[in-house]
């Protein structure tokens, strides 16, 4: 199918309609000035002993807030074996989602010892931090 109908138009009329389109295409493409800022990851270590004075609120907003900063690792340390699964789940709503959910920088790393089993009695907290970034007694795996 072949289309020879002439389509008659005045292009002193289409000129300014097609500048004003060709001009919102021109401003699009700008972009911004800002200069590339080189980012690199931090890590926060951390034990059940110093973790209320290591990742406090206002050192962590300072860390989110640093536009050099990629991603914040929450890193654990230490032996964690007096654990019982309350404890493992009060750590987890009341000290670690809170500075997880401050931002999406924010991630776990390292291997949580606690006592074999008592992560696995809550489901929903072993999955929770697995989910963040870190394990739950790999080290146990290395021994044999």
């Amino acid at each position: 199918m072949r289309f020879t109908e002439k389509m008659k138009y005045n292009i002193k009329k289409a000129l300014p309609v097609l500048a004003i389109a060709g001009a919102g295409l021109m401003t699009s493409c700008d972009k911004d000035n800002e200069p590339d800022v080189p980012q690199h990851d931090v890590e926060l270590p951390f034990t059940k002993w110093t973790a209320d004075q290591r990742l406090t609120f206002p050192i962590l907003w300072g860390y989110i807030n640093d536009p050099a900063v990629r991603y914040i690792y929450l890193v654990v340390e230490g032996d964690w074996n007096n654990y019982t699964p309350d404890n493992i789940s009060q750590t987890r709503d009341n000290f670690l989602q809170p500075r997880i959910e401050m931002s999406p920088k924010m991630r776990g790393r390292g291997d949580f010892h606690f006592t074999p089993g008592a992560a696995s009695r809550v489901p929903s907290d072993s999955l929770w931090y697995v989910q963040q970034g870190w394990t739950i007694n790999k080290y146990l795996q290395n021994q044999k």
